[in-house]
């Protein structure tokens, strides 16, 4: 299926539907490889008892794309099967999660799944129905890339707020939540290099290496994302203040979206 003009997925897989025939709509991705018996596998657990069908999505190492908490839904659309009627009832994907001018799209999976969680769809999870994923960021430059995703936070945090708050990047030990470790951990980069630089200023050298350690100790935990890849290092260093210059670019681009559907100039 393709669009005349660039729309980002949502759109795509929108479009997709729209010409598929069948009670269930199946959605990958190009550069995802599924397994011989995938379809055959997924095909014996679509019955009138569920919504949503979601399989596995596997590295070539055999590692899951992203990991699994419990019976949760990741919501990828690289091997996800949707019952026609609850994806009209919801609307399908939203289209906003798409930034025209840089090609960036972000979160209009999860946008999707929140969706459906809402609609009150019964979803199930079935391993053995596998499709591979190359492993993503190759290029040395894919960590500068990856941080200009989160400008679309905002819009799914403005959609979601709760579903945001409990399902986007928390990290779970038993009963211990830490939310947005990685966002946490770039504003704390961001802040001690520019406490660093105000102590520099003042002549206050000891506190100017405290501040630079604590730089470095998180810099080493940012750069841990791409596994530590030296090739990565130079890129990694600018991915904080990329990320939260996309951040505040989403909240901003989001408030004008809202303006211009009420009218306001």
């Amino acid at each position: 299926m393709f669009l005349p003009n660039r729309r980002g997925p949502g759109a795509a897989r929108n479009a997709a539907a729209r010409d598929a025939k069948g009670a269930w709509l199946v959605f990958t991705e190009d550069d995802c490889t599924p397994a011989p018996d995938w379809l055959a596998r997924a095909a014996t657990r679509l019955d009138s008892n569920i919504d949503v069908l979601e399989g596995a999505t596997l590295l070539p190492s055999g590692a899951p794309v992203r990991r699994r908490h419990g019976a949760r839904l990741t919501w990828l659309p690289t091997n996800l099967f949707v019952r026609r009627d609850i994806f009209e009832r919801v609307g399908g994907y939203c289209e906003s999660f798409f930034d025209p001018q840089r090609g960036t799209y972000f979160r209009e999976d999860s946008d999707f799944g929140f969706m459906l969680t809402e609609a009150g769809a019964r979803a199930l999870v079935d391993v053995s129905s596998v499709v591979t994923h190359p492993r993503e960021h190759p290029s040395w430059l894919d960590p500068i890339r990856w941080a200009h995703r989160y400008e679309m936070d905002p819009l799914l945090q403005a959609r979601h707020p709760i579903a945001f708050h409990e399902g986007i990047e928390v990290l779970r030990w038993g009963s211990f939540r830490l939310r947005r470790p990685f966002v946490r951990a770039c504003v704390g980069y961001v802040v001690a290099l520019a406490a660093a630089a105000a102590a520099a200023i003042l002549g206050e050298t000891a506190v100017m290496v405290w501040f630079l350690a604590v730089a470095a100790i998180l810099a080493a935990l940012i750069w841990g994302k791409w596994r530590w890849d030296p090739r990565k290092l130079p890129a990694v260093l600018l991915v904080p203040p990329v990320l939260l210059a996309s951040l505040r670019r989403g909240r901003a681009r989001m408030h004008a979206e809202a303006r211009r559907a009420s009218g306001v100039t």
